[in-house]
This record gives structure tokens, C-alpha cells and sequence, in this order.
């Protein structure tokens, strides 16, 4: 299936109907009026999914969930485009879908329609009741025509959650339906060109549909309404509509999309509409009415009241003595012998006669999504125990509960066991409407219901949810609450009113056709504003509401249509002539959104653009953009640097225009040759920028990025040489002399980090192909910055060829600053800042083999650089030329030349940035041992006090370690020509290399430290075994390759020296580091892993011995660290509360 959403830059000025919101109404609304021959514009906060875009795993659901509510911190967690859209209050929690299609995308498609009852209930206008049996029935046939629900068919497999719920049914004495859904059963394309495929019976519908088996909005009404040519557009925020002087609506909205948010400076804009609908659901449209009235616009005071949670109730039948197997595969392929099913196939329907209305019920069977199925066996087992109602206690019952209860503790447990054998139910009633929806004093909306969980029908679902889960032996979970973030257990799935129909403004917002009341009283209505969703329902509907929300929308849409004398052709198989066809697809695509400030001033040519930039910042010209930058072909961008990419969004120059600057015809030209500069290539930004009175001018910015020396780097690809010019306004007015301004516009560090955050990558096929593309681009726009600051870890040489790029997790810390530069040798060095306060600076500098990325490991839960952060620390990690992320690691080099040069250089560097008269440093390992000669040497100064972890100038090895030493091992592979030993291994390598592997597999090790990873032998082999098995997590274990790589020979010939002499010496084996001790007299901690593989602790107790017999023995102390090895205290699982604790206390006492 093509993609319908276009781009936002194609968003016209105005059109005949602009619908907000693309769920059941909206879509209804674009679909209805485009066939009507109208000019329809939808517009949708959230974003389009494919097929294969939903989330399935537990990180992915994650990302895909936001949470609003007026406890959290700045209001929300989580982005305004995710599709789980959680709203949170301490009376009622409220979950709606957010993408292109509305909840349709997440709900369960259950289209049975309300009792005939409810539509006597007073609430509703005259007019519904009075043509129930005409317009409302042929909406209900209308929708049913589209979304083409069917029940699950009889001659499929056999579902055990459908036979558990009818087994519940007959002990309750209640009827059990085969409710319809709207799920296709075989392979076709739909009549809206929209190719499909029969139901996986994956049970993950409330999760999204990645087989194309759902019916939803996404894949009938609103591929009809583009091909009747409706525009699309995803990802824009709507505030409020105004009503204008000359009769049209204005719309107003901010982009969300490809990042904006990130940096939540996009300003808001307008379209303008003859007719406008509002379908942004029942919590949307209703804030967005209320934010209009504050802004202006006179409505019902009835606006917000009515608010109704269809009196759902989410329950569970916990550990039945019969399986369910209502588990959702997730990313697991379906067992073809143990289906799962649709997520609702089935309902204990109470709704018969005579029980009265507010007697009647529904209780669905229901699927847990598999996207998190790793939280459920400890979160029901907790649940049940605090909770939970036993059905059939008895001391042989609790027995088999309790092995069913292990079973599911156990790898994949959600499949098997307790939670294989659990019901979920969904029950829904009619509840008594009384709720509100507010805005708070910050425009954030709020829930009103003080007495939501005391509704009688709330306890009678509750008892009927127990009667069933009798039937089946389980124990009654009743909603339990999982979540930190959920202050209730009341959940609705089905929100409805808030802006109800009413006869007049004294009783509803809006009248049965659904157009806005204009006042508090009365019946006028705004001409042209209309709500088609769920907000505009008065009452609760007593089952699942999507085919009545449906069935009212289409009545409401042909009265609109009606009143304009439009004919809409409702012919399934109509196409307008000649049809409207997709654009073919492109390749990959990518986007960012970058955000630059500055100073700009009125100049002549020659004015240099800095001294613009000084002269507009002493006037206060401030000049910032928030632009995206979108290609819709990588490889062609790759493949042609002078590709243009679109550019787009808005300028804030409040010297130019109180309002934000709308831009148009934006271009980007990334790294074009530039053929002035000899070995410089350009970043070309071009666009027009429009003031709401019509002034123009035309952008050109520059960035000059040289083919030179590091240091320059974050100079070059973060300033921006700015030329404005005055164009002729767009009436033709022209000028005698357009005004020139220039200046500077600059990235800070802060929001570079966002800037990669903000990436997104179309067109892919998997997360995989996703990741790669954005590693591709982002080295090639931003080199080795992109490597520090992305969220992505793609090493250009990684140990299996066919391991995808990993997603890092962002660090709790700011974001970083990148200072490289050139030692005295010409050899570049890097010095990461993460500062996180006034404490320090603290410089932590890693051993051989490695980088400073040990330091940000991200694979543990908090890392030492988030701890010193967190702390206080302004914290610098030192990568010097033993680092595998520097060229330099490649090359031979002595740890004396890193002791004389980087170790003094880097340290006067942080001086220098800083100002601070001397720093405390962290050193592990090599990078101890080099501190130690440093120091001694008296090349080290500045230095106040020191952690030092495994080594020091003392050195007892291990066994292993004496014995290769004692072999020579390092100057017997150098005679054999290896310059370098790399923990590098991959699939591909060369015969000799995969025979090596084999025969590490033989290296001596206790049977608890074995494993299987190749990369893990070789780094035993060439360090020996530098971390307790148990210290690391799984994680970190498989992603050690990140970490380990290239290390010179020359430096493990120096350490063979080292360990023989049993002391620090030169290059040349020369004992020249102990002449004076009183270089060290700084307060000095050393830590050791009791359990250090490779240096015992005898070594680094002898340091301490030695340094306490020469300089004041308090300035010394000596920490060993039970249960752990070598590299494990710097990144073990554990290293948080055994390890870091220690150092930090040291570091305190020396501030």
C-alpha cells in the first residue's frame, strides 16, 4: 500500500473543508465530502503507518506511548506523534489511538450496534430518536458497506479463548454472540485499491496490524477519500479554529513531525477552510473546542460536560485450569497449532429483554498484547496475590496453580503456564455520563469524575467478570495498576462526549447535525463548524461504540452535505476519471530537523559576516530556525552530494516580524564542492521567507566544511554564514534598493543531540534497514560527531558482518562536548565533556584495547558517567592514542610516550577550557598504569587527586598472564609480522583466523566462565579474563565487540616488560619510574576486583606500601572489591552500588 499522506510543505492556503482528525469521523467526513467533488484537507497529529510499521517488541511498544496528565513532569512523557495515547488522571484513565486512521489502528474493530434503547435516553436530540428507523439506519448500513465486519468464521481453527468464554457463558446462563469484526478472512484487494491479507491470528490488533488484515480507517474510508482526491497530511498538531470577518475558518496548527518537537520552537500556523470538521476524537476535538473559546470563540457552557467511559471495565481471569492461549505473538511467528485468534472474537451479551438499559452489559473476550509479554508473569502473579479472588481454593488446586505460576517465570513463560491459561475480559454498560473535561491554568486538558468508580454498573461488571472466571477455575484479577503513571483503575478504551448533542445550547454543544452551538443558549450554530466523532455521542452506548460513532457521523456528514446542495456518490466502486494514482515508491528516505541561532544586521557586501553577527547581537537581532531537511531517495543523495533535499519550517526574527517567518521553495545542497576553496566542500541553504503582511526575503545560508584537522569539525558543521535579502513583496511592490543583512547562525551542542535524534528514516522494510540508513547518512552529514551523539552504535567493522546497527538508549546526562585536538606529535586525541555541575572536573581515561565508551556503557542500567553526573561532576572522558576509537590505536606507540605527551596535554587542555587550577582523575587499567608514569615522571602536573583502578606501579600478574609473558608472546607475533591483536571476529574471517578461534575455545577457563562468543575468547586471550561471567549482564556480554578492538603489539611488549620486571619500566625495559615518589603525594585511591584475572591485588597493595613510606601515609587507601574481576568494576550490572560508590567517596573528599 502506497503512503496517502503528502508532504507538509504541499499544504495549500485554503481549502473547502479542512477535517481535523482522522479516525472513524474523519475519516467518514474526507471520504464523504471528496466524492461530494469537494476540496477536503485532513489533518492528523499522529503518523501514517504500513503495514509491518506497528511496534512488536517491548522497546518499541515503549517509544510508541505517550502519557499526558497533570502529574508528570512538564504534563506528558513521551511524543505527541506516538500511537498509544494515554491520558492519565487519579479518577479516570483514558487510552485512544494516535496515527492516520484514529484508534481504529489500535482497537479491536467490533462493530455491534447500541440498543435501540439508548436512543430514547433524553439525553439525545428529538431529531435521532425520531428517525432511528431512516437516516441513523442507513448510516449503520453505510458503515458496515465500508468497514465490512463479519464474525470469525466457523470452518477456522478452533480458538480456546472463544471456547473458555462460551464454557463462561453457559454457567452464567447468559448468551454467548460472535460479535462482528472488522478483520478480513482471505486474501483480496478491498474495493478501495488496498491489498489484503486474510488474519493472521497473531492477536496482536490492539498493537497495530502487520499482516494488512484489519479493516480500519487507514485502509477504507481514507484511501477512498484520496482517491477522490482528499490531501493528507500527518504529524500537525490543531490548537483552536477562529472565526474570521469574511466568513472563513481559520485552523490553527503546529508540525509535529520529523523532530520539530524535539525542539518545541516551531511556530504555529494557519490554514484557512470554508467548512470545518472536527474528528480529532473525543478527548481532541473537545480540547480543541475549549482552547477556541478561550481564545474567543462563544460556545455552550455545556462544552466538556457529558463525558462518558461507555463504563468499561478491563478484567482478568487469572490462571484457569484451562488453557486461553490469548497471548499476542509479538515478533514470534504463529504456532499453526495454537492459534490465538483475532483479539475479540466473542461476547457474553446481557443485553436481553426485559433487563432494563442500565441493566445490560457486554463482556468481551480479549488478547494481552505480545509486544510486552515479558511483564506478565511477574506483574499477574503480584496482581493475583494483592488483588486476586480465588474461585476454587482448595490445597490440590493451589497446588497445580502454584507449578502453573513457576512455569510461566521461566524463559518464554508468557506462552505457558499461568499466564497461558488467563482470560482477559472487556466489559462495557451504560454508565451515568457525568463526567467532564476541562482545561487547567496551562491549556492542559483535564478529566473530571469524582464518583467514576463508584457507579453501581462499575461493581456488577466487576461480579459478572468473577461469575465467569469461576466457569473456569481461575482467580479474578480485577484491573490491576502495572503502571507508575496510572493513578486509577478505571480504563476506557471506548471515550465518549464532551461536546454533546443536545436540541439546544442549554442542554449540548452541538445540535443532531453536529454543528457547533453559538452561544449558551439558544439553538444558533456557527455556520460551517461541525464535530463528527465520538465527543458529540451524549450518552454511553453500552457496547463497542465505533459502528453508532459511525452511523451518526455518516448521517451528520450527509445532512452537511444537503445543506450545501453537494450530491455525494456512494457507489462502493466509484473512481473519479481519470483515476488518481500514486506516486511510485521512492527508495529510502530521510529526515532531520535542525535547529540554528543567531544574529543577524543590516550590512554592506563587504561586511563580514562575523562582525554582522557582533554588530546584530549588540542591537539584539536575534535570528533562529527551526528547518526539516527531507530526501526521499539516500542513495541518490549519497550518490550526488549536489542533490537537492526539501527543506522546510519556520523562522523566528522578531526584529523582522512579531510572527514567526513561514518559509517556502526551501532547498538544501549537502556538501556540494565548493569551487573557490581548495578542499572545502559547501552545506547550501536556500528558501523564501513570508511575513504575515507579505514582506519576503531570500535565505542563503553556508556552512564551509574543510577537508582538515579535527579540531575544526564542530566549527564547520554547526555555523552558519547567513546572507538575507529583501525581495519584492508579493503584490509586486518593489524596492530601489533591497536591504542586505548577514550574520552567523550556530548549533549548540545541546540541540546537535536533538538534531540526531530527530532522524528519521522511510521506505524501509525493517528496523534493520532503518538503522543502517540513518548510520549511513548520519556519518556522511556529520563524521565522527554523528558517532557521539546519535542514539545508534554501528561500528564500520563489527564482529559478525551480519549483526544490524544497535540502538543505543539515551543517556540521563545533557548532551556532550566534543573537543578534539593535536598533541605536540601531531596526533589527534579526543576529550568528551558531559557536565553535569560544578564538582571536578573529573577526567576518566580507559585502558588498552578499548575507548572511553566503557565509561558510557549503555547496556546497564546506569553507567559511571551517569553516576558522577548525577552527582554533580562535570565529568571529561580522555580518549588518548591507546583508544580504538582514535586512528592512532593502529599505530605503535609506547605507554612512556603517552605518559610524557597525552596524559600532560589533555589535562592542560580541560585547564584551559575550564579555568579550574587542577582536575581529579579516574584511571582503569592501561590508562592507570600510564597515569602512574606520568606522575612519577613529573611530566603530570595538575592533578589533585586520583582514582586508579587494577593497576598501578606495583605488578603481580595472574598465572596466564606471568606465563605468556614469560613466553614472549608479544615480540613472538611481532617477529611473525602482526602489528596489532583486534577482539574483532566475524563470520567471514579467513581460515587461519576461524582455526585461531577454535583454539581459544581450549583456553583454560572454570567451567563458569565459559561461554560461546568468539569475541569473548579472544579478548581472555589477549588480556586474560578481564570480568566475572556473573558480574555482566546479557547485554553488555553480546555487545562487546562495541567495546573491544585494535590494540598495538608494541604496547603488550612493554607490558610483557612490565610484568616480568614486576614494576612499571620503559620501552626498553629500563627501571627508571621509582627515582620520586613525591610526584605522587596526592591523595590517591586504588580499587581492585578481588577476583582480577589479570593483576592480582598483591600488586596495588604494594603501591600503596611503597607511597605510604615515602609521603604521608593518609593520602592513600587501598579498596578491594569482593565478587568482582578487571574491567566488570567499571561496566558490571552490579558496578553501580558495589563499585561506583568508592570512587565517588573519594572524589567528594577531594573537591
Amino acid at each position: 500500500m502506497a503512503r496517502l499522506a503528502s508532504k507538509l510543505s504541499e499544504l495549500k492556503q485554503q481549502y473547502t473543508v479542512v477535517v481535523v482528525g482522522s479516525g472513524y469521523g474523519g475519516g467518514i467526513a474526507a471520504s464523504r465530502l471528496a466524492r461530494a467533488g469537494q476540496q477536503v484537507c485532513v489533518l492528523e497529529r499522529g503518523r501514517e503507518y504500513l503495514q509491518g510499521e506497528f511496534p512488536n517488541t517491548e522497546l518499541e511498544a515503549a517509544k510508541a506511548t505517550q502519557v499526558s496528565g497533570p502529574t508528570l513532569p512538564k504534563g506528558r512523557l513521551g511524543s505527541k506523534l506516538a500511537l498509544f495515547d494515554w491520558h492519565v488522571e487519579p479518577e479516570f484513565n483514558v487510552l485512544t489511538g494516535c496515527g492516520l486512521g484514529g484508534t481504529s489502528l489500535i482497537n479491536a474493530n467490533v462493530a455491534l450496534e447500541a440498543d435501540p434503547k439508548v436512543f430514547e435516553l433524553p439525553a439525545w436530540p428529538a431529531e435521532i430518536g425520531e428517525d432511528h428507523h431512516a437516516r441513523l439506519r442507513q448510516g449503520y448500513a453505510r458503515t458496515r458497506e465500508m468497514l465490512a465486519p463479519s464474525p470469525y468464521p466457523t470452518d477456522w481453527p478452533t480458538l480456546p479463548k472463544l471456547e473458555a468464554h462460551a464454557r463462561s457463558a453457559k454457567q452464567m446462563g447468559e448468551k454467548l454472540t460472535r460479535v462482528p469484526i472488522a478483520v478480513s478472512f482471505r486474501d483480496h484487494t478491498n474495493p478501495f485499491g488496498v491489498e489484503q491479507s486474510k488474519c493472521a491470528l497473531c492477536g496482536d490488533c490492539v498493537t497495530g496490524c502487520n499482516h494488512g488484515a484489519k479493516n480500519t480507517v487507514a485502509t477504507t474510508y481514507l484511501p477512498d477519500a484520496w482517491n477522490h482526491g482528499a490531501e493528507l497530511f500527518c504529524e500537525v498538531e490543531v490548537s483552536r479554529v477562529e472565526a474570521r470577518k469574511d466568513g472563513l475558518w481559520a485552523v490553527h496548527y503546529t508540525p509535529l513531525g520529523r523532530g520539530t518537537e524535539a525542539f518545541q520552537r516551531d511556530g504555529e500556523r494557519v490554514v484557512l477552510a470554508q467548512i470545518v470538521v472536527l474528528a480529532a476524537g473525543t478527548l481532541g476535538s473537545t480540547r480543541i473546542l475549549l482552547r477556541s473559546r478561550a481564545a474567543g470563540l462563544p460556545t455552550s457552557s455545556r462544552l466538556g460536560h457529558g463525558f462518558s467511559g461507555n463504563a468499561d471495565v478491563i478484567g482478568f481471569g487469572y490462571n484457569n485450569d484451562v488453557r486461553i492461549n490469548a497471548v499476542g505473538a509479538g515478533r514470534r511467528a504463529v504456532d499453526p497449532e495454537r492459534p490465538i485468534g483475532p483479539t475479540i472474537t466473542a461476547a457474553i451479551d446481557g443485553r436481553i429483554p426485559p433487563r432494563p438499559l442500565d441493566q445490560q452489559f457486554v463482556i468481551e473476550e480479549a488478547v494481552l498484547p505480545g509486544a510486552i509479554d515479558a511483564i506478565y508473569p511477574a506483574a499477574f502473579s503480584y496482581a493475583a496475590a494483592v488483588f486476586g479472588q480465588d474461585t476454587d481454593p482448595g490445597a490440590i488446586d493451589s497446588i497445580s496453580e502454584a507449578q502453573r505460576e513457576l512455569r510461566s517465570r521461566l524463559p518464554g513463560g508468557a506462552r505457558y503456564g499461568a499466564i497461558a491459561n488467563t482470560q482477559t475480559y472487556l466489559g462495557m454498560a451504560v454508565d451515568s455520563s457525568d463526567g467532564r473535561l476541562r482545561l487547567d491554568e496551562r491549556e492542559r486538558l483535564r478529566i473530571d469524575w469524582p464518583q467514576a468508580e463508584r457507579e453501581p454498573i462499575i461493581a456488577a461488571l466487576n461480579k459478572r467478570m468473577f461469575a465467569a472466571t469461576a466457569a473456569l477455575g481461575g482467580t479474578y484479577v480485577p484491573n490491576p495498576l502495572w503502571s507508575n503513571h496510572l493513578q486509577s483503575s478505571l480504563i476506557t478504551v471506548h471515550p465518549l462526549g464532551g461536546c454533546s448533542m443536545g436540541d439546544d445550547a442549554s442542554v449540548g454543544v452541538t445540535n443532531h447535525k453536529g454543528q457547533v452551538f453559538r452561544g449558551p443558549t439558544g439553538a444558533e450554530v456557527h455556520p460551517n463548524l461541525y464535530v463528527a466523532d465520538g465527543a458529540v455521542i451524549p450518552t454511553a452506548l453500552g457496547v463497542n461504540p465505533l459502528l453508532t460513532i459511525c452511523a451518526v457521523a455518516e448521517r451528520s456528514v450527509a445532512l452537511l452535505a444537503e445543506a450545501h446542495g453537494w450530491q455525494i456518490n456512494y457507489d462502493l466502486h466509484h473512481r473519479p476519471v481519470p483515476p488518481r494514482q500514486p506516486a511510485p515508491p521512492a527508495g529510502i528516505g530521510i529526515s532531520f530537523t535542525e535547529r540554528m541561532a543567531g544574529f543577524l544586521a543590516p550590512a554592506s557586501p563587504d561586511t563580514t559576516h562575523h562582525a554582522a553577527h557582533d554588530q546584530g547581537k549588540r542591537a539584539a537581532n536575534n535570528f533562529a530556525f527551526v528547518l526539516t531537511l527531507l530526501t526521499e531517495d539516500l542513495d541518490a543523495t549519497l550518490r550526488d552530494p549536489g542533490k537537492r533535499m526539501i527543506l522546510d519550517g519556520v523562522v523566528e526574527a522578531p526584529w523582522l516580524s512579531p510572527r514567526p517567518l513561514q518559509v517556502s521553495e526551501g532547498q538544501f545542497a549537502l556538501l556540494s564542492s565548493d569551487p573557490d576553496h581548495l578542499d572545502t566542500t559547501n552545506m547550501i541553504y536556500t528558501m523564501q521567507l513570508t511575513a504575515n503582511d507579505g514582506r519576503r526575503w531570500a535565505f542563503r545560508g553556508v556552512k564551509y566544511v574543510h577537508d582538515d584537522r579535527g579540531p575544526d569539525l564542530w566549527g564547520d558543521t554547526t555555523t552558519l554564514l547567513v546572507d538575507l535579502t529583501e525581495l519584492p513583496n508579493a503584490d509586486g511592490q518593489t524596492h530601489a534598493q533591497p536591504q542586505l543583512s548577514r550574520g552567523l547562525l550556530r548549533i549548540e551542542a545541546a540541540d546537535f543531540a536533538k538534531q540526531l535524534t530527530t532522524m528519521e528514516v522511510t521506505g524501509t522494510k525493517d528496523a534493520i534497514e532503518r538503522l543502517r540508513a540513518k548510520t549511513r547518512f548520519g556519518r556522511f552529514f556529520a563524521g565522527k560527531l554523528f558517532d557521539t551523539y546519535a542514539d545508534v552504535f554501528a561500528r564500520p567493522s563489527v564482529f559478525d558482518p551480519t549483526a544490524p546497527p544497535r540502538e543505543r538508549r539515551p543517556l540521563r546526562t545533557g548532551p556532550p562536548e566534543v573537543h578534539y585536538f593535536f598533541t605536540s606529535d601531531e596526533v589527534q586525541l579526543c576529550l568528551t565533556r558531559y557536565r553535569g555541575g560544578g564538582k571536578g572536573p573529573v577526567i576518566l581515561a580507559h585502558g588498552l584495547g578499548v575507548s572511553s565508551r566503557i565509561f558510557t556503557v549503555d547496556t546497564i542500567d546506569t553507567n559511571l558517567v551517569e553516576y558522577l553526573y548525577a552527582h554533580g561532576y562535570d565529568v571529561w572522558l580522555l580518549d588518548y592514542r591507546a583508544s580504538i576509537e582514535l586512528a592512532a590505536s593502529a599505530q605503535q606507540a609506547s605507554a612512556d610516550v603517552m605518559a610524557q605527551i597525552d596524559f600532560p596535554q589533555a589535562v592542560a587542555k580541560v585547564q584551559r577550557v575550564t579555568g579550574a587550577p587542577s582536575v581529579q582523575m579516574v584511571v582503569h587499567c592501561f590508562g592507570s598504569t600510564v597515569f602512574f608514569m606520568s606522575m612519577l615522571s613529573g611530566a603530570l602536573t595538575g592533578v589533585r587527586a586520583a582514582v586508579a583502578s587494577q593497576t598501578a606501579a606495583h605488578i603481580e600478574a595472574a598465572g596466564l598472564v606471568r606465563l605468556k609473558s614469560g613466553l614472549h608472546l608479544p615480540k613472538a607475533l611481532d617477529a611473525l609480522g602482526v602489528q596489532s591483536l583486534t577482539a574483532y571476529t566475524d563470520s567471514d574471517a579467513r581460515w587461519f583466523e576461524k582455526l585461531y578461534d577454535k583454539a581459544l575455545e581450549l583456553y583454560p577457563l572454570q567451567a563458569e566462565e565459559r561461554c560461546a562468543s568468539a569475541t569473548c575468547h579472544r579478548i581472555t586471550f589477549m588480556y586474560s579474563l578481564l570480568y566475572e561471567h556473573d558480574q555482566l549482564n546479557v547485554a553488555t556480554h553480546e555487545t562487546l565487540h562495541e567495546l573491544f578492538g585494535v590494540a598495538s603489539v608494541s604496547a603488550f611488549e612493554q607490558l610483557a616488560s612490565m610484568v616480568r620486571a614486576r614494576r612499571i619500566v620503559d620501552a626498553e625495559g629500563r627501571d627508571v619510574y621509582f627515582e620520586h615518589p613525591e610526584n605522587l603525594a596526592i591523595p590517591l585511591r586504588i580499587i581492585h576486583g578481588a577476583e582480577n584475572a589479570c593483576y592480582l591485588p598483591t600488586g596495588t597493595k604494594k603501591t600503596v606500601a611503597w607511597l605510604r613510606e615515602h609521603n604521608n601515609p593518609d593520602l592513600y587507601s587501598h579498596v578491594v572489591i569482593p565478587d568482582f574481576g578487571h574491567i566488570d568494576c567499571i561496566f558490571g550490572e552490579r558496578a553501580v552500588t558495589e563499585v561506583y560508590p568508592s570512587i565517588l567517596a573519594h572524589l567528594e573528599a577531594n573537591l
